[in-house]
């Protein structure tokens, strides 16, 4: 295997290390994906997906935040709930 310092301008990296960058590359993407999943889930119950906003701005499914008389967060009064759509994932996964 070459020394870093013995790469050169222009040369072509070996084969082991473009497969391990690619590998390093698609787990950051897997990694970065689940923080988004997870990001969208209700901080209530954790199982839904966030489908309401409450008009403090946190948000919840509209199961949780239906029976809410005030944001369990910061305890600002829900008189009004707010419907979001947030288009799912192409995931085959889901």
């Amino acid at each position: 295997m070459e020394d870093i310092n013995d790469i050169r301008l222009g040369s072509t990296i070996p084969f082991e290390d473009q497969e391990l960058q690619r590998w390093t590359a698609l787990e950051r993407i897997k990694a970065e994906n689940q923080k988004l999943r997870i990001f969208l889930l209700c901080r209530i119950c954790g199982i839904n997906r966030i489908s309401c906003v409450l008009p403090c701005g946190h948000l919840t499914c509209w199961k949780c935040a239906d029976p809410l008389v005030c944001c369990p967060v910061c305890d600002t009064p829900t008189t009004n709930k707010y419907c979001i759509y947030l288009h799912p994932p192409y995931s085959k996964e889901n």
